[in-house]
């Protein structure tokens, strides 16, 4: 069998393979998360908030709660203090949320022939991605897997 049939076999395999456990439960978790901005968005919104403090308010929300359903349901406890592992989880979320932004922002420079509401969709795929791995690796790798948990 030839190197580049081989290759291909083996990644058709990789992208017929279920995905995860950990990943669908991620996913589900940032559903919920989504429908808790959305709600708290909307509410605050239609009380005359300003926008931006209505996102704002709702995304530090929806962030406790998927913090609190992925410590749960997804990865487990870190073993590090509940406060440390929530800052950490806040700064993936914040960076996650930065390079969703950002993408957002270029397509919509760089590409202007997609779609607005498309642009929104690849920006958040993307970050998503990195999310999970953020979220998997930093967040909630256990306590003593890097060498600031041993201080």
């Amino acid at each position: 069998m030839s190197d580049l049939s081989s290759a291909l076999q083996r990644g058709a395999a990789r992208l017929s393979a279920p995905l995860p456990t950990g990943l669908v439960r991620f996913l589900g978790v940032g559903l919920t998360g989504l429908a808790v901005q959305t709600m708290v968005f909307t509410v605050l919104f239609r009380l005359g908030a300003d926008k931006s403090l209505a996102w704002l308010v709702g995304m530090v929300l929806a962030t406790g709660v998927t913090w609190a359903l992925n410590r749960r349901f997804t990865f487990g406890s870190s073993g590090r203090r509940r406060r440390h592992e929530f800052l950490r989880y806040m700064l993936v979320t914040a960076v996650a949320q930065s390079v969703s932004f950002a993408l957002f922002h270029g397509f919509l420079a760089f590409a202007p022939m997609i779609p607005p509401p498309i642009d929104v969709i690849l920006g958040a795929v993307i970050a998503t991605v990195f999310s999970y791995t953020g979220q998997r690796f930093f967040t909630f790798a256990r306590a003593g897997s890097d060498p600031e948990s041993k201080s």
